[in-house]
């Protein structure tokens, strides 16, 4: 699943949200729904869901969970390596078939985090939740939920005064309902003040998203159906007219969310691309 990179690992910028915590605290195991026109196949057993899935191809935002405290397992190749992906999949009887099947990589926790009693929470006073950017979890992403979408605000470190950046205005990270023929843009800069690593950063960023592809998608434990694919293409313009691009990959199903995600190297060309500098898969 993974490889040693040669020289230095290219940073992917951080870029849109996690989501990978909808897995809730509900009573019962997984369920299976008794309906001929669902077909949501439990492969193991142990998880809880947030809501019953009724397989429809849309996702709408009562069907990924905000909740302060949730918390998701996810495998993840090591810091410094890369790792292979086929997001294009295979084509079965006309659907689409992913497969995550590998049980490699490091196991990693990942929570949706309050911003009250943080040390940034003064300069994000409309945030509603924290979550870690990479599985490394040194930088979170500060978000807002509002109805119908969800604002990316800023980033900040863990650490006091390293990291802070505050978009103006605040970047549409997604839209809701998800279904395939989804397509958005959404562009701001940082604020004055922003800085990454305690260097002063202003830039111009442009978020693109979409929704090309449905499809079949296999975990080691559980396969899904009607799984979208979301695009991501960062376009980072800073001053003097350079840009960096990065791109990500996130595959959700209902109930669960967030399931997989990819991020590539900076300036990927492919949209598909097959190499990630960090690829995370929920790992039940």
């Amino acid at each position: 699943m993974s490889r040693s990179m040669t020289g230095p690992p290219r940073c992917a910028v951080p870029s849109t949200l996690a989501l990978c915590a909808s897995i809730a605290a509900c009573a019962g195991p997984n369920p299976v729904v008794p309906d001929g026109s669902v077909r949501y196949t439990p492969l193991g057993d142990g998880a809880t869901l947030a809501c019953l899935p009724n397989n429809d191809g849309v996702i709408d935002q009562d069907e990924v969970n905000f909740i302060t405290g949730l918390s998701a397992s996810v495998l993840v190749n090591p810091p410094g390596t890369a790792a292979q992906l086929d997001p294009r999949g295979e084509l079965i009887d006309g659907q689409r078939r992913w497969a995550f099947t590998s049980r490699s990589g490091r196991v990693a926790e990942l929570a949706v985090e309050p911003v009250e009693g943080t040390w940034f929470a003064e300069h994000f006073p409309r945030g509603d939740i924290a979550m870690a950017v990479t599985a490394q979890g040194g930088t979170l992403q500060v978000l807002r939920i509002e109805q119908g979408q969800v604002a990316l605000l800023g980033l900040a470190s863990r650490e006091p005064d390293t990291t802070l950046t505050v978009y103006d205005p605040p970047v549409v990270a997604m839209r809701f309902p998800l279904r395939v023929g989804l397509s958005f843009s959404s562009t701001a800069v940082l604020a004055e003040g922003s800085k990454i690593n305690g260097l002063p950063v202003f830039t111009r960023d442009t978020y693109e998203v979409s929704i090309k592809t449905e499809g079949v998608l296999d975990l080691p434990h559980l396969r899904l159906h009607r799984v979208l694919l979301l695009e991501t293409l960062v376009t980072i313009k800073t001053v003097g007219g350079a840009t960096v691009t990065t791109r990500q990959l996130q595959w959700f199903a209902e109930c669960y969310g967030e399931v997989v995600r990819a991020l590539s190297k900076t300036d990927e060309p492919d949209a598909l691309f097959s190499e990630a500098v960090e690829l995370r898969r929920l790992a039940l």
